[in-house]
């Protein structure tokens, strides 16, 4: 790595260090003087202490530094991630500095919102820490809690180069629920991790920007003539996107589905971790200029060097050239990169939608590659992929080159590795180790960024930690799963939903064995949801509307960046703690879930497991969600329930449409923020005027009849009128054994089904109720049970909306209360 790089990197990410000793009362000079004299415990690198020491206007100019000295790229840097960050409070004039001010959420500002919750003073643990009202107090002890942790950190920590992304988790760690700045008349939402990671990126952007054009005066360019350096294009913002995730992931067959199914998505993760990695390295970058990372896509912020944008550019290529080798047309990946300045990233050009445009030219980019993916020598070589030539195929995936046979059945060399490897992936203290030679064990294929073979393998930490001390040359990197390995030279601690359940064989449950473990019916629950809106909140989420000139004030770097690594965690870490602890308990016990995370990327999530499991934690994540993000953002949802031996694509095709149902549906004048339930189902137009009934033609329904998802409903009201009231009164009557069975609810669903639009046969339902009346000798309690039920039953019967939510609701408890016998008897 170019050692000018490193050295900014780290004094970046430690240039404001001395705010917590100041907050924790530790040290009360000013933070510049005491974060330079506490770094000295830990590392006599005179460049880097210098960097912290002078990183202010006043202190650079008086520090004598030489003309090329890198404080002047640190001092510039942190000008600029001040700059993006820094704005002042909207209608608010006031100063000076509050030692004892929270982290303000960055939802307060989201999507026109005016919040004012603040997070608590707490290192990142597996519990979300909720923003909450601001409160008044003393700081104090929850700051010395965090100097307390980073001390012991930095003590497990070097600066030498194999150790920067370990420094990089531990800021990460302590430093992201603790403000960048304390200053009352501004808007304190950036955390101090945030800034400092942001600081961190700039400066190794612009050293090598600079040593790429030979500049090394430094004190000149940066200090003298800074005004005309925030105008220079230093910059250049990548990203990159890997198409055919849908496919790859859940066109497969039933053998060792749900191994499969994890492996994949976790395979498609691991590929673009790598890349990134793999780009930085050839960059002379860390994982400080990796800005989001999630669903399948990638930001970064590079130099604007020739050098730089080839070697990115080069990366994909030939990682592409090996995708196309392995799974043919399968999985792509798209890129695009923007040339910009410090201006354009600090929002503070004459143009307002200067930043916004910078990732609409990358957004257009990948787009374009997609649609002109290969090279006329790249489809020639798609087209020459050898077959088996006996006629078989893989019996997961289908492919027909290079089989292997493992117990009289064929499978492809990939699909036998996520197959062994499946299990490794769910153990806790599995280190994940990239090699460049074969170890012993089932290995994933990754690739350098020169296209050369790479090897990724799910070993126990002890067996990493031997690799390690016996200087093992064939270790790339390592990456820990949602733990800090503090002492691992190469290790990345990556945020993975990983929360599966296991069978008493310590393997993932089967769909047959999630199926037996639901309550009820025998049947998975399969849930996608995704969040609303999330591309609009990251283009245009910060912009003010009717605030005039000010109105682009809050849409800057820091904040888009805050945004995705907040939402990243919640979806690959958080996620983990909430299904490990469901609170829900109408539908589901209490407790670890019957479920299994497939996929958790940035922004969306996909969960197969017991069917009234997966329905309870979709509402345990929801009712997390609305809290975390101040209500700012919604998830919609579909959640479909099939037999264990479904068809896995048509299980994935299904539940998608169940998710575009929801996104789609309207309700009180707004839209998504929904579920929807069951599947499509043909519903009949309304009955305008008497004359001949429409025909079917065999098994297909009439034209004019239409699919619909009817089982679609806005969050609150599935939860409270669904759930809680018609659901619940059910439960009140038929949960005692008064001879009331399932086949009541069949025909009062029956009855309701029928009717109209305008109404229906209330006699029939009249009649059915009444005979099934309480004996006279019955318990009195027992017959105000039933009057309470027939009153009800009778209310929403003759109220559209209402006989929809019954007739939902009547769905969920019988499947949630219906014997094995009934199985075949009843489908709807």
């Amino acid at each position: 790595m170019n050692e000018l790089t490193r050295s900014v990197t780290v004094a970046g990410l430690l240039h404001d260090i001395g705010k917590v000793l100041h907050r924790a009362n530790v040290d009360g000079r000013a933070h510049s003087i005491s974060g330079w004299e506490w770094v000295k415990n830990f590392t006599d690198d005179q460049i880097v202490l210098d960097c912290i020491r002078y990183h202010h206007h006043q202190e650079i100019a008086e520090a004598a530094l030489t003309k090329d000295h890198p404080g002047y790229i640190v001092y510039l840097a942190d000008n600029i991630s001040s700059g993006a960050d820094r704005r002042e409070v909207e209608g608010k004039v006031s100063g000076g500095f509050d030692k004892n001010r929270s982290l303000e959420a960055v939802y307060n500002l989201l999507n026109n919102a005016h919040g004012e919750a603040v997070y608590k003073v707490a290192a990142v643990q597996s519990k979300i820490n909720y923003p909450r009202e601001p409160g008044a107090g003393s700081l104090e002890a929850d700051y010395k809690r965090i100097f307390y942790g980073l001390e012991e950190g930095l003590r497990g920590t070097d600066f030498r180069d194999e150790y920067i992304n370990s420094l990089l988790e531990l800021c990460e760690a302590y430093l992201s629920y603790i403000p960048s700045s304390t200053y009352r008349g501004e808007v304190a939402d950036i955390s101090l991790f945030d800034h400092s990671k942001i600081t961190a990126a700039l400066a190794a952007c612009i050293a090598l920007y600079l040593s790429d054009q030979g500049r090394v005066d430094f004190e000149q360019d940066l200090f003298q003539n800074r005004q005309q350096f925030y105008q220079e294009k230093t910059f250049c913002l990548f990203s990159c996107d890997i198409s055919g995730i849908q496919s790859f992931i859940y066109n497969i067959s039933s053998k060792g589905a749900l191994k499969g199914l994890r492996s994949r998505s976790f395979y498609l993760e691991l590929l673009l971790e790598n890349l990134v990695d793999e780009i930085l390295s050839s960059c002379s970058l860390y994982r400080t200029n990796l800005l989001y990372t999630g669903g399948g896509h990638a930001y970064l912020l590079l130099p604007n060097t020739q050098t730089a944008k080839d070697s990115a550019a080069e990366a994909v290529n030939n990682i592409n050239n090996k995708l196309l080798e392995l799974f043919g047309s399968r999985l792509f990946v798209a890129y695009g990169l923007q040339e910009c300045s410090a201006k354009e990233l600090m929002n503070n050009t004459e143009d307002p939608e200067a930043y916004s445009n910078i990732f609409r030219s990358v957004a257009m980019q990948v787009s374009e590659r997609k649609l002109r993916r290969y090279s006329a020598a790249q489809l020639r070589q798609l087209n020459s992929q050898p077959t088996d030539q006996e006629g078989r195929e893989c019996k997961v995936c289908g492919v027909s080159a290079q089989l292997i046979e493992r117990d009289e059945e064929v499978f492809c060399p990939i699909c036998a590795s996520f197959n062994d490897i499946s299990r490794l992936l769910i153990t806790p203290d599995t280190v994940l180790t990239v090699t460049s030679q074969e170890l012993t064990g089932p290995a994933l294929p990754l690739f350098s960024h020169r296209g050369d073979p790479q090897y990724a393998y799910a070993l126990p930490v002890d067996e990493v930690r031997k690799l390690l001390q016996n200087g093992s040359a064939e270790i790339v990197r390592l990456y820990s799963k949602n733990t800090f390995r503090t002492g691992f030279t190469l290790a990345t601690k990556l945020w993975l939903g990983d929360y599966a359940i296991t069978n008493t064989k310590g393997d993932l449950k089967t769909f047959a064995e999630l199926a037996a473990s639901s309550t009820g019916i025998n049947r998975i629950g399969v849930l996608r949801a995704d969040v609303d809106n999330m591309g609009s909140a990251f283009i245009k989420g910060f912009i003010r509307d009717n605030a005039g000139a000010d109105k682009y004030r809050y849409h800057t770097l820091s904040r888009t960046t805050t945004l995705s690594r907040n939402l990243s965690i919640f979806f690959k870490y958080y996620l983990n703690d909430l299904l490990a602890n469901g609170v829900y308990d109408l539908l589901a016990p209490q407790g670890p879930r019957n479920v299994v995370i497939v996929y958790a990327g940035g922004d969306d999530l996909f969960l197969v497991g017991a069917w009234n499991e997966v329905l309870a934690a979709a509402l345990d994540i929801r009712r997390a969600f609305t809290a975390y993000t101040g209500q700012t953002l919604t998830m919609s949802a579909g959640l479909a329930i099939f037999t264990s031996g479904y068809p896995i694509a048509r299980m994935a095709a299904e539940t998608a449409q169940l998710e575009e149902s929801a996104k789609k549906y309207e309700h009180q004048g707004s839209s998504k923020n929904a579920i929807s339930l069951f599947g499509l189902e043909y519903v009949a137009p309304p009955i305008k005027s008497a004359g001949p009934v429409e025909q079917s033609d065999g098994d297909n329904q009439p034209e004019s009849w239409q699919l619909q998802a009817m089982h679609t409903y806005d969050w609150d009201t599935f939860e409270n009128q669904v759930l809680g009231e018609k659901f619940a009164l059910l439960d009140s009557l038929f949960s005692d054994d008064h001879g009331y069975g399932n086949s009541f609810l069949y025909s009062i669903m029956y009855l309701l089904r029928q009717a109209q639009p305008d109404g229906m046969n209330i006699a029939r339902l009249a009649y059915l109720l009444a005979r099934r009346e309480p004996d006279r000798r019955a318990a009195e309690e027992v017959k105000a049970r039933y009057q309470t039920f027939t009153e009800n039953i009778y209310r929403w019967a003759l109220h559209e909306e209402d006989r929809r939510q019954l007739i939902t609701a009547i769905m969920l408890y019988v499947y949630n209360n219906r014997e094995e016998k009934e199985d075949r008897t009843y489908e709807w």
